[in-house]
């Protein structure tokens, strides 16, 4: 099946002008392009599955997510219904999107993907452009409604009062960017799960920093109940986000499980628990390897400023193997963690990235709300609207099901119209000009400025009037994508028999993802779902998707072709396929324990830094420092403005953005 966002699943071929020119650009032409061809389609072929495979996988069950059309799944992937709970017919891209608020806002869905691209291959006409309706007049008009696009919309009322006019487009089906979460039900128990941003230190009470004064300013809590454990059971340490599993540093506080098989040299495949804890003498790895797994594991110390300007020079497969001399069984290790965190390789990414964000010293855990930050982004809304999300508690911030006909009223002084896709902003006379497409149709909306608070891979297309020097600056922000799966458990006893809840094992072109966990979620008074073995739990996968060996440009377009161009129903074969290697000897039985599956992908999740990027190279500046300052009456404020996503520079920039606004 041929899913046409961009590339051709088998042959990975440019499939238009736009395309095209970007191969080119990276330098694939010829020979060189074709090995590329084949490389990437080796990675996005449908999936081939026999009936046997099928029904030991569980495909032929009824699930909470679908039905498959015909009862079955074809081989090499099959058009399917979501059609449960009352969630809209969906896609052989989307999938099953999970229940409530979030159902049709799983990841870069179908519509989101289709409307991006046809901006970016600029399928619209100047006289499409030029003809849209008459959406009024704004005070402010903010392009992006994940946390950045928020807080400005939230910082500039503050700056202006609570009558300035504004306007919040988003080309999703919910607000929150990557800050929103994915809702199961199952066997009457609700359950929410991340969808991509989450982790977070607890704030200082009194703390003068931005996140700590968030949570003062909102009235979130600081300190929280967690879900208990039945003593009568065995002692299983929990992490209460998904990221403390990754990288076996906080093993002094969780239990994490690696799997090895005959790849790393193991006779035959098993688990291991805390393998770091107990210096490695548990594993198959050669007395070398280990020397210098430990060697690794015992870098983490701070950084120094010099230090760090040497690191942002040098990749870190180079730092790794060459400044510090290890072995590459320590590259293999830090691989896929580097591939989901800086979105690349450890032979494209920044050593100053990988330093800080993969030899981290053993800290105090980060925790995570149910559904990852998606609190955030309400206790926003709720600021903005407050009808659009009743109540004034942390139980109603958390669970209370968003009002949608609030969100644009027009008595209301604040407007959100979600599904809208930005296709042009530019200084028109006094002020300045959004177009956007809405259901179909193009919108014109007048305003004296605007906040971009939508990614750079976007703003770059919408930015009619883009100054050279910041559109060349645009040109070095280079993306790559990331991939969150929650998989909702009738029951998890298999990894309970096992010892824990947090699993590590090592990625191959075969296999799928390199990690997983159950966390223990935080209660409240109205919400308290079990923490059992015999009960259902969300199972959580995040992976990048790198390709070892080419440019950082080059990984971030090919690993976005890969995951557009597999289907749902590949991913789920891949998933099961995973789970059943994994856990089947412990018990697991696909048919039975997997009651639906949840795909988030996110094509434009990290912001790649290669080595110059965050520092400047050859003279240059950062282009951090140009796209910060914005030009004319536009200002922008998106999430990576500090060289990488995270709901803190979200906060950051959007602040930002919101006061240059004011000031205009």
């Amino acid at each position: 099946m041929d899913m046409q966002f961009g590339f051709r699943r088998a042959s990975f071929e440019p499939k238009d002008r736009a395309i095209a020119v970007q191969m080119r650009d990276f330098g694939y032409t010829g020979a060189k392009l074709a090995r590329l061809q084949q490389r990437i389609a080796r990675t996005s072929l449908g999936e081939k599955i026999t009936d046997t495979e099928r029904r030991n996988l569980g495909l032929d069950g009824r699930i909470t997510r679908r039905d498959f059309i015909n009862g079955a799944l074809a081989a090499g992937g099959a058009s399917l219904a979501a059609e449960t709970h009352g969630a809209a017919r969906s896609d052989t891209f989307t999938g099953y999107g999970g229940v409530g608020d979030y159902a049709k806002a799983n990841g870069n869905t179908l519509p989101v993907v289709q409307s991006a691209h046809a901006l970016r291959d600029g399928r619209y006409s100047e006289a499409e452009l030029n003809a849209g309706f008459e959406a009024g007049g704004f005070d402010l008009v903010i392009v992006g409604g994940g946390i950045a696009g928020l807080t400005a919309a939230h910082r500039y009322r503050q700056l202006k009062g609570n009558a300035a006019r504004i306007l919040i487009i988003d080309n999703h089906a919910m607000l929150g960017g990557e800050a929103k979460q994915n809702e199961f039900e199952v066997d009457g128990i609700r359950l929410l799960g991340p969808q991509g941003s989450n982790d977070f230190g607890l704030p200082r009470v009194g703390g003068a920093s931005l996140t700590d004064r968030f949570f003062a300013e909102f009235s979130i809590p600081t300190e929280f109940e967690w879900q208990a454990w039945d003593p009568g059971l065995n002692k299983i340490r929990f992490a209460r986000d998904n990221y403390s599993n990754m990288d076996g540093f906080q093993e002094t506080q969780l239990d994490v499980g690696h799997y090895f098989d005959t790849k790393q040299g193991a006779q035959a495949p098993h688990w291991r628990k805390n393998i770091w804890s107990k210096q490695l003498a548990e594993t198959p790895f050669s007395a070398l390897e280990r020397r210098d797994l430990l060697r690794w594991r015992a870098n983490h110390g701070p950084v120094t400023p010099s230090e760090e300007r040497y690191l942002d020079t040098i990749t870190y497969r180079d730092y790794l193997e060459n400044v510090r001399g290890y072995d590459p069984a320590v590259t293999r290790m830090v691989e896929p963690i580097v591939g989901l965190l800086a979105g690349v390789s450890t032979d494209a990414a920044c050593a100053r990235l990988g330093r800080q964000l993969v030899e981290a010293e053993d800290r105090p855990m980060a925790v995570s709300f149910p559904g990852g930050n998606s609190p955030f982004a309400r206790a926003l809304l709720r600021s903005l609207l407050p009808s659009a999300l009743p109540g004034n508690d942390f139980d109603t911030l958390m669970y209370q099901r968003v009002d949608f006909a609030v969100l644009d009223r027009p008595k209301e002084s604040v407007n959100v119209r979600l599904n809208a896709t930005a296709l042009r902003v530019r200084h028109a006379g006094d002020g300045v000009e959004v177009v956007y497409e809405q259901g179909g149709k193009i919108f014109k909306a007048q305003t004296p400025r605007v906040v971009m608070a939508s990614g750079g891979w976007i703003n770059k297309h919408v930015l009619a009037d883009i100054p050279e020097d910041l559109k060349a600056a645009y040109e070095q922000f280079i993306y790559a994508p990331a991939l969150i799966v929650n998989v909702a458990l009738r029951q998890w006893r298999f990894l309970y028999d096992l010892g824990f809840a947090a699993c590590r094992w090592f990625d191959d072109a075969d296999g799928f993802g390199y990690c997983c966990n159950i966390r223990q979620n935080m209660v409240t008074r109205e919400h308290s779902p079990p923490l059992h073995p015999d009960k259902p739990a969300v199972l959580s996968f995040y992976l990048g998707l790198p390709v070892p060996g080419l440019p950082a440009a080059a990984q971030g377009m090919a690993a976005r072709a890969r995951l557009y161009n597999t289907s749902y129903a590949d991913f789920e074969i891949k998933v099961r396929r995973q789970m059943s290697r994994l856990f089947a000897d412990a018990g697991f039985k696909p048919e039975r324990d997997i009651a639906a599956i949840v795909l988030n992908r996110w094509g434009h999740a990290r912001l790649i830094e290669p080595p110059g990027f965050h520092f400047g190279a050859d003279g240059r500046p950062s282009p951090l420092e140009r796209v910060r300052l914005g030009y004319g009456r536009i200002a922008i404020g998106h999430s990576e403005l500090n060289g990488a996503q995270h709901w803190g520079s979200a906060l950051e920039y959007g602040k930002k953005a919101a006061e240059q606004a004011a000031s205009v």
